[in-house]
C-alpha cells in the first residue's frame, strides 16, 4: 500500500487526477457464477461509483500474480490499453521488501510507468531520467527508487 500511497503522491504533485481504491474483497467483483454468489456480488451503484465507465484506465496493484487478480476481476477489465496489473512475476534475489517489490516491478515509479502509457502522456512527466535509468536498469535502484 506504500507504494500505491506513493505514487499517488506523485500524481497529486503533478495534478494527475486520480482516484486510489483499497479493493479488500475482489470476488465480489468477479464475474458470478451462481445465482447464490450473484447474491454476494457488489451492489451496480457502487460498481458503477468506484469503477466509471467514463474513466477507463485502471491500475490493479496485488500481493498475488497480476494474472490471476486479472483473471477475477475481469469484468472491471477495459482492455489491454487502458487497464494494467502490477504484481508477483516470480523474481527474487533481494533480500529486501523495497528490493523484492523493484525486481518484481511493484514500486511507486512502476505504477507511474503504467499511468503513463495508459493515459498517454509523456514518461518524462511523471518519472525523472535518473528515475527511468533505474527502472531501466542502468542505474542502481537504491536511494532513487528506494
Amino acid at each position: 500500500m506504500d507504494e500505491i500511497l506513493k505514487a499517488s503522491a506523485g500524481l497529486r504533485e503533478r495534478r494527475v487526477p486520480h482516484t486510489v481504491i483499497y479493493m479488500l474483497e475482489p470476488r465480489r467483483f468477479r464475474t458470478p457464477r451462481s445465482d447464490r454468489e450473484k447474491a454476494r456480488m457488489a451492489a451496480p451503484h457502487l460498481l458503477a461509483g468506484l469503477y466509471p465507465p467514463s474513466v477507463p484506465a485502471r491500475i490493479f496493484v496485488t500481493h498475488t500474480r497480476p494474472e490471476s487478480i486479472m483473471g477475477i476481476l475481469q469484468p472491471l477489465h477495459t482492455g489491454a490499453a487502458r487497464t494494467a496489473a502490477l504484481g508477483y512475476i516470480n523474481q527474487g534475489g533481494t533480500l529486501s521488501v523495497p528490493g523484492m517489490l523493484f525486481v518484481n516491478h511493484c514500486t511507486w515509479a512502476h505504477i507511474l510507468l503504467d499511468v503513463a502509457r495508459l493515459l498517454d502522456m509523456s514518461v518524462a512527466g511523471l518519472l525523472t531520467d535518473q528515475e527511468m535509468a533505474a527502472i531501466n536498469g542502468q542505474a542502481f535502484p537504491e536511494g532513487v527508487i528506494f
